[in-house]
C-alpha cells in the first residue's frame, strides 16, 4: 500500500514574497574583486551573499580571529571548571586555591582580548 499523501523531506517551500527571482549584474575591476573576496571571506560569506547583504544594508560582521576563538574556548573550559568547583564546594571540599587560579587565568584572557 502506498500513501500518496506522504510528505517529502527537505526544506519547506518558501512563500512567493520571500523567493529571490530577480538578478542584477554588476561589473567590478580585478582589484575590486580581490577586495570583495577578501571582505566576504573575512565574514565567512560567499561573494554573492556578501554583496546581497551590503546592498540590503544588512550587517556583515567579521568572524572571530583564531586568537578570539581560542579565548572563547578557554572561557568555556573555565566554565566547566567552575561547575566542578561549585560541586566540590557543595560536598564540603576546600577549593580556595583553584578559585584563585581561575580568577588569575580569566584576568589574563581579558588582558589578551582588550
Amino acid at each position: 500500500m502506498e500513501d500518496s499523501t506522504k510528505k517529502k523531506g527537505g526544506r519547506p517551500t518558501l512563500p512567493e514574497y520571500k523567493k529571490k527571482t530577480c538578478s542584477v549584474k554588476a561589473m567590478f575591476s580585478s582589484v575590486d574583486i580581490i577586495y570583495l573576496d577578501s571582505c566576504a571571506s573575512e565574514c565567512g560569506l560567499t561573494r554573492a551573499e556578501y554583496v546581497y547583504r551590503a546592498a540590503m544594508n544588512q550587517e556583515t560582521t567579521a568572524l572571530l580571529t583564531p586568537e578570539e576563538r581560542t579565548a572563547v574556548n578557554e572561557l568555556r573550559n573555565i566554565g566547566n571548571n567552575l561547575n566542578q568547583i561549585t560541586r566540590a564546594m557543595h560536598l564540603g571540599a576546600d577549593v580556595e586555591r583553584e578559585i584563585r587560579e581561575i580568577i588569575a587565568f580569566i584576568a589574563g584572557i581579558l588582558r589578551k582580548v582588550r
